[in-house]
């Protein structure tokens, strides 16, 4: 720990020492450019974030529909030992001779 204090202590000292220069100016226009492309649209960006989320919603779909099979599909098989209703209504009707 106290050889990277050292080394820190030397860095910033250096630093504190060094010449400054002078901003360099920027080029005519430069301030107008760089406005322009930050307000330019990215398309690329809305592609991608549809992409994801059109992924995201086949797949949402996808485990909605699987459920909803199921739970169709555990109704379909119907393990009651017992008869259907309509059997006993018309069972208990019927006179046997």
């Amino acid at each position: 720990m106290t050889d990277f204090n050292n080394r820190w202590q030397t860095l910033s000292q250096n630093a504190r020492q060094a010449p400054l220069d002078p901003a360099a100016d920027l080029p005519h226009g430069f301030a107008t450019r760089v406005l322009a492309l930050a307000r330019q649209p990215s398309h690329e960006a809305w592609e991608e974030v549809l992409t994801v989320l059109g992924l995201r919603a086949v797949l949402a779909t996808g485990g909605l529909f699987l459920l909803s099979a199921s739970l169709t599909f555990s109704d379909w098989f119907d393990t009651r030992l017992e008869p259907p209703a309509l059997e006993l209504t018309f069972l208990s009707d019927l006179t046997w001779p």
